[in-house]
């Protein structure tokens, strides 16, 4: 959720203010995005190189999405820029933008948001300060609750990674080593989602990346792997790309679980499944 703001002589006063809600995906998950225009009825898809994108530019279907939002809110820090998105979205539509007091209201919520103002705008607004960011509610993971472990699904969708993991190794018959990962990492202010993953699936572990400033949901044991993350995904359904790459990490885990892939056949199985996934996949 974007606000643009960019110089233009052509406007009031000197410059031109456009809200854009975008969704940015690689390529290989074109087809999810058509499901999202599908699905709002709004927007369009383009696709730049190894990048597509949704996008929403016009304000009445902006609304639209805001009403979305408004319904079916926001779990983590996207939640504040969702508030200060439709604030932004209030100022435009009172058309108090084409005023210089509501432009600089603009500015000041563009100052909170994302990564704050870019070099250009810090040197045309030097006396301007951010909003204070809205507070984002922390939402407990009721164990119980289908709407959660739909929404999980939906965000491991976009967050998590299944991974096979190969290395060189003198304690295997075959000179290889085979380790499934399966991981979700999140921005650190962000972190206590992912420990409420420990919660709900009953096992992995999390762990934070101070100097990346990311957080990290692991799981690798093979047992907690075939009896709780990949039924729990067996239900709760992936979307895109990422379900065929459920799909390739369940079929090893079955070769792993029945000691295949200490085989010669059953480790080149794996290999061809690894050679496959994630951004190798066409």
């Amino acid at each position: 959720m974007y606000l643009n703001i960019n110089k233009n002589p052509l406007f009031k006063t000197g410059w031109r203010i456009r809200l854009v809600f975008s969704i940015h995906l690689h390529s290989i998950d074109l087809d999810l995005l058509y499901k999202l225009q599908r699905f709002f009825g709004v927007g369009n898809v383009t696709l730049h190189g190894d990048s597509a994108m949704s996008s929403v530019t016009n304000l009445e279907d902006i609304g639209f999405i805001i009403e979305h939002f408004n319904q079916y809110s926001l779990k983590t820090q996207k939640y504040a820029d969702f508030l200060l998105f439709k604030k932004a979205f209030e100022i435009i539509i009172d058309q108090r933008h084409l005023t210089i007091e509501g432009l600089h209201e603009l500015i000041s919520i563009r100052a909170s948001k994302n990564r704050g103002l870019p070099e250009r705008l810090k040197l045309a607004f030097k006396n301007i300060n951010p909003v204070v960011r809205p507070e984002v509610p922390k939402f407990s993971f009721i164990i119980n609750n289908s709407d959660i472990k739909y929404w999980v699904a939906g965000f491991v969708t976009g967050e998590g990674c299944f991974y096979i993991q190969t290395s060189k190794s003198k304690t295997h018959k075959l000179g290889i080593g085979v380790t499934l990962n399966f991981y979700v990492s999140q921005h650190i202010r962000d972190s206590y989602l992912l420990a409420g993953f420990e919660q709900l699936f009953g096992c992995g572990s999390h762990s934070v990346v101070d100097k990346s400033g990311i957080a990290i949901f692991k799981v690798r044991n093979i047992p907690d792997l075939t009896k709780k993350i990949i039924p729990f995904f067996e239900e709760y359904k992936i979307q895109g790309i990422k379900a065929k790459e459920f799909k390739d990490f369940k079929e090893a885990s079955i070769l792993i679980k029945s000691k295949l892939h200490l085989t010669k056949e059953g480790l080149e199985k794996i290999l061809l499944i690894k050679l496959r996934m994630n951004f190798k996949r066409k």
